[in-house]
């Protein structure tokens, strides 16, 4: 913990240094026990003060949420008391919650302390308050979990019952049954089974884990990729660092050093990314990232001075980058070293780059075409030079001029067919 803090404030000084909206902890909730999070099945309290925490509720609300969850069980506790069956009891069960909390259901809803205090649910909030109240009663209740929804199971012995929580009639959903109407009368509902394609079995821990990812995926939403690292993890440490925990945390990361990515942050990202491998361990997707942000560096660095000091950076994050990168970053802080000087049509120091290059870099034919150009050119102003030079009728001073420009470029075409005409026109 003394390694997580120290990093918190180190990211403090960051975000004030980026000059960036950008808020990031990576110390779990104190709040948080975790000698809780070691098995999968947590007793009703814990289970509830864990969910409200997942929530986002404060000490103060979770102190009265907590105490208000344990004067509704005792409350419903005569109501089903005398009940028998498992089925019948859960049932009994589902209808109080509703009678006594929930209200309106919200797709995207999913803190419990909302929906205790505005009515307001969705599968995941409904689930934890069932089965709180499951627990209390001493009836073994599980989570499932789908790709977009969650729902229940009861066991009556062997005998496994779903509870669909999003509605108050659904104890083993299709059953018809009926409500007693103002006039007397009984209107027959019937609550058909959902679609549950993919459904597998989780534990306590991944749905209370559910609710810090709906929360994440609603700041996602809003681009607020940083605030989404706290979340993750405490959703980490919720779920006893299990893989899927895990591939969450990574990607919440990932998309938050993205912000200082963007931001042409390059060295503030890597600092972040090496950090959260430091307390987290290595991540596939970091390491991309990583990749990414020392290319990028480089790049930087080549635009700014891209000879000398480029050469030197590339040098000194060898070992950070895949040995493909490596080279065409050499071979582009060359080439953009060379076309700097060809810019000011300063075509010597331009080969003399491009032949350095070339030295290293033997097989590339990006640099050979341009040294080729700008010996050409260079070749050129030698020949313009001659040119003047024998139309004001200094014809020896013009072939001085070639020959100075052979002994630099020896071979070059335009140069030889100069010479041979110079030589004969005398």
């Amino acid at each position: 913990m003394k390694k997580i803090f120290a990093f918190a404030i180190i990211l403090f000084i960051f975000s004030a240094a980026f000059g960036l909206d950008f808020s990031v902890r990576f110390e779990p909730d104190p709040r948080l026990d975790a000698s809780l999070f070691g098995v999968a099945e947590m007793e009703a309290g814990p289970f509830a003060r864990a969910a409200l925490l997942a929530s986002g509720a404060g000490e103060e609300s979770v102190e009265a949420l907590s105490a208000r969850l344990d004067n509704l069980w005792q409350e419903a506790v005569p109501q089903v008391k005398s009940i028998e069956t498992v089925e019948e009891k859960a049932d009994a069960l589902l209808g109080f919650v509703y009678q006594k909390l929930l209200s309106k259901y919200d797709f995207y809803q999913t803190r419990v302390d909302l929906a205790m205090e505005k009515g307001v649910y969705n599968c995941v909030s409904s689930a934890v308050l069932f089965m709180y109240f499951c627990k209390r009663a001493g009836i073994p209740v599980i989570a499932n979990e789908c790709p977009r929804h969650a729902f229940c199971a009861i066991f009556d012995g062997a005998t496994k019952i779903d509870v669909e929580t999003t509605n108050p009639y659904g104890v083993n959903p299709g059953k018809k049954r009926g409500q007693i109407m103002g006039n007397g009368k009984t209107q027959w509902i019937t609550v058909p089974a959902k679609d549950y394609v993919g459904r597998h079995q989780i534990d306590d821990r991944r749905l209370i884990g559910a609710i810090y990812c709906n929360r994440i995926s609603q700041l996602q939403k809003k681009k607020l990729d940083d605030q989404t690292v706290g979340l993750a993890v405490d959703a980490y440490e919720v779920q006893g660092h299990s893989p899927v925990a895990r591939s969450e945390l990574e990607v919440c990361v990932g998309n938050a050093s993205a912000i200082l990515t963007r931001a042409e942050k390059e060295e503030e990202a890597i600092a972040f990314l090496k950090n959260a491998e430091e307390i987290f361990g290595p991540s596939e997707n970091w390491t991309k990232r990583l990749y990414t942000n020392y290319h990028n560096l480089i790049l930087t660095a080549i635009k700014n001075d891209p000879h000398d000091q480029a050469l030197a950076k590339l040098e000194e994050n060898k070992q950070n980058l895949l040995e493909k990168d490596y080279r065409e970053l050499k071979e582009y802080a060359y080439l953009v070293g060379a076309q700097a000087y060809a810019k000011k049509m300063d075509w010597r120091t331009a080969i003399k780059v491009a032949q350095e290059g070339l030295a290293e870099l033997p097989q590339s034919k990006k640099l050979l075409n341009n040294k080729n150009v700008y010996a050409q050119n260079l070749a050129i102003d030698f020949h313009n030079a001659a040119v003047d030079l024998f139309n004001a009728g200094k014809k020896d001073e013009a072939l001085g001029k070639i020959k100075e420009g052979l002994s630099e470029l020896p071979g070059d075409k335009i140069l030889l067919n100069d010479l041979n005409r110079i030589t004969n026109a005398k």
